[in-house]
């Protein structure tokens, strides 16, 4: 409601004492020049510098659901396109059906109509346009609400008018360089410029000299009025940081908007040339808004002086490999790798003699396998950081390790059965990912929180535990499959296909086992550095405690002959839902040391592989039940001298 205010004054102060020019529509698409300069334009965002595609891309998610959009008359927009629609010519974006609501009580909740509407569809602004201040009011006062305790409609309203908020910011930020503002005919004022309609750059040039106007008498009204007219159009340019400071980033580690630049002009009395040059660049770049040519020409000057005065600050190497990280798809393409082998083993188990198609399967699976080490290796470069530093590059590193142990034990049984465990652990990993981006909707490389911004205990700890992870998860999923494949008397004559599956789990458990200890370790030594403790009993310590207390206690039970292969199948299956609970489970608690990790949204998910893995468990102990029935009547119908009826009732039974 604040920001609905704020753009209602400022549009009045503008009618005034400027003059805006009335925006027209695009008229041909962006060319792939102008699309091309844009994405690489740097800006910092969340505490990095990242593309602007970077930003386009995640902000269009959380609005739209998806990355792409349809305009009214069918064209295709891609993130960048679509934000440079918002930012040139908002007058055409206000038209596209780009707000996603997923229930149509929102709509009737802010007093508009949904007559002839789906009960999950998406919505202009300007549909929307009548009932904002209703829609701010309400969020006003479901924000003071726990989030945990809203209601889901309750939860979408402020998502809405989140959403609604940045685009409207967006919208509004490049008026700094459509609005013309008025200077007057006071003498004092008018020496300062040369003409008496002047863009908003000639303002912030001459804020030192209106200050001083300001605090005097003679034309003091005057300048005070064109400094709230300037204040009034530069405030919405707060959505983007495009501006470079010019000083080193450890002087000056925030970009600045042409908000930050007027202020400064206004308060320190000083302005940077290349700042005053930027300005100047965005009042040209609108300008030729209606001519392609012009307008790349424009952008292309505007793109080399933002360039370099990041590049001088050392924070534009990376920006280029981040554009063509997110347009390459890796992830994408391993995941459709993945699934391709999945869909190939299981004609493979129909025709287990064919080698070509073993072979190729075995490719796809290492294929897919390389474009995710390939993703994660770029990350890293990316940000400076080891592979593991948020909870979604979890996802990734678990995923990869998990695959590449598959592959590794395959390539030294050839059984199929690491093969198949490796394309439905990747499948899986890869579909978690891309679920876990499209719910948390935000940057999945953002800057890190104090404690975990640190490269040798990432390096270290983080990854350790983190191959712990996986290898447990794996272990679960081998032995899940054991379990199903014993209920299913999938081969239920060949021992040596279920003592090799065993096996696969021991050896796995070992290696996940060794990891976890190590990690936890680390962990407590990272604790002792920073907290001043080695162990606090912390949710996230006691999650890492309770994987090596689970992975040790079913290796000795197997050692001391409690468990047999079936009983370690089913404990490492059951192990999977501690590991989960450890690296998923205790963040839900948003409590203790480790809470920088919450992620909202993740509680079905997380219960529902809870009650799968539980239900494998027993669906398991249902087998063993049978098979040991089954064998208690073959070792009956096995005695000699047994009258005909009773072997017949066994063989009933």
């Amino acid at each position: 409601m604040k920001l609905l205010v704020a753009i209602v004054v400022a549009l009045t102060c503008v009618a005034s004492h400027g003059a805006a020019q009335e925006p027209e529509s695009r008229r041909v698409p962006w060319s792939d020049g102008i699309v091309e300069l844009a994405e690489s334009l740097p800006v910092q965002d969340g505490g990095r510098v990242k593309p602007l595609h970077t930003f386009a891309s995640f902000t269009l998610l959380r609005l739209n659901g998806k990355r792409s959009l349809t305009t009214p008359s069918g064209e295709r927009l891609g993130p960048t396109e679509w934000l440079l629609d918002i930012l040139v010519f908002p007058q055409t974006a206000i038209g596209y059906r780009q707000f996603l609501v997923q229930n149509d009580e929102v709509i009737a909740a802010i007093g508009l109509s949904v007559d002839e509407r789906k009960k999950r569809d998406r919505y202009t602004f300007e549909e929307l346009r009548p009932g904002v201040g209703r829609l701010f009011e309400l969020a006003r006062q479901y924000t003071l609400i726990e989030e945990a305790d809203r209601s889901s409609v309750q939860q979408q309203v402020v998502h809405l008018a989140n959403n609604v908020d940045e685009f409207m910011r967006l919208a509004g930020h490049l008026d700094f360089a459509r609005m013309r503002l008025r200077v007057g005919a006071e003498p004092e004022v008018a020496e300062l410029f040369d003409a008496s309609v002047v863009p908003f750059h000639a303002v912030v040039r001459a804020a030192p000299g209106l200050h001083e106007l300001a605090d005097g008498v003679a034309g003091r009204g005057e300048a005070l009025a064109i400094l709230r007219a300037a204040a009034d159009v530069g405030g919405a340019s707060g959505s983007l940081a495009l501006l470079p400071p010019v000083a080193p980033v450890d002087d000056e580690p925030s970009w600045l908007t042409p908000d930050d630049v007027f202020y400064r002009s206004y308060d320190e009395g000083r302005l940077a040339d290349e700042h005053a040059e930027a300005l100047r660049s965005f009042v040209a770049l609108v300008d030729a808004r209606l001519d392609p040519g012009a307008f790349e020409r424009e952008l292309a000057g505007l793109h080399a002086r933002l360039t370099g005065l990041a590049e001088a600050r050392g924070e534009y190497a990376s920006v280029g490999l981040e554009v063509a990280y997110y347009k390459a798809k890796l992830l994408s393409w391993s995941l459709y790798l993945f699934v391709f082998a999945f869909l190939g083993l299981a004609f493979l188990w129909l025709r287990p003699r064919a080698k070509v198609l073993y072979a190729g399967i075995s490719g796809v699976a290492g294929i897919a396998t390389l474009l995710l080490i390939a993703a994660i290796v770029v990350r890293c470069v990316i940000r400076g950081r080891p592979p593991v530093s948020t909870l979604y590059e979890t996802v990734l590193f678990v995923t990869c390790v998990g695959a590449i142990v598959g592959l590794a034990v395959e390539a030294v049984n050839r059984r199929r059965l690491a093969l198949s465990a490796a394309a439905i652990f990747g499948m899986i990993g890869l579909f978690i990912a891309n679920g876990y981006e499209l719910l948390d909707k935000q940057d999945t490389m953002p800057s890190l929180v104090a404690v975990l911004d640190t490269n040798f205990w990432l390096a270290t700890h983080v990854t350790s535990i983190t191959i712990g992870y996986s290898a447990g998860m794996f272990a679960a999923l081998l032995g899940s499959l054991y379990l199903l494949a014993k209920l299913a008397r999938f081969k239920r004559d060949d021992r040596a296909f279920y003592k090799g599956l065993a096996r696969m789990v021991y050896g796995v458990l070992c290696f996940g086992l060794l990891f976890s200890l190590i990690g936890t370790i680390l962990g407590g030594i990272w604790a002792n550095d920073s907290w001043g403790r080695f162990w606090g009993w912390d949710p996230k310590e006691n999650g890492a405690l309770l994987i090596c207390i689970v992975q040790i206690a079913i290796l000795h039970a197997r050692m001391g002959g409690f468990l047999r292969d079936h009983g370690v199948c089913a404990a490492a299956a059951f192990g999977g839902t501690v590991v989960a609970f450890s690296w998923w489970g205790v963040n839900l608690l948003g409590v203790g040391l480790h809470s920088y990790g919450f992620t909202s949204g993740i509680h079905d998910a997380l219960w529902t592989y809870y009650l799968v893995q539980w239900a494998i468990v027993g669906l398991g102990g249902v087998a063993w039940l049978l098979e040991r029935r089954n064998a208690a009547a073959d070792r009956l119908r096995a005695v000699p001298g047994r009258p005909p009826e009773e072997i017949a009732e066994s063989k009933a039974a």
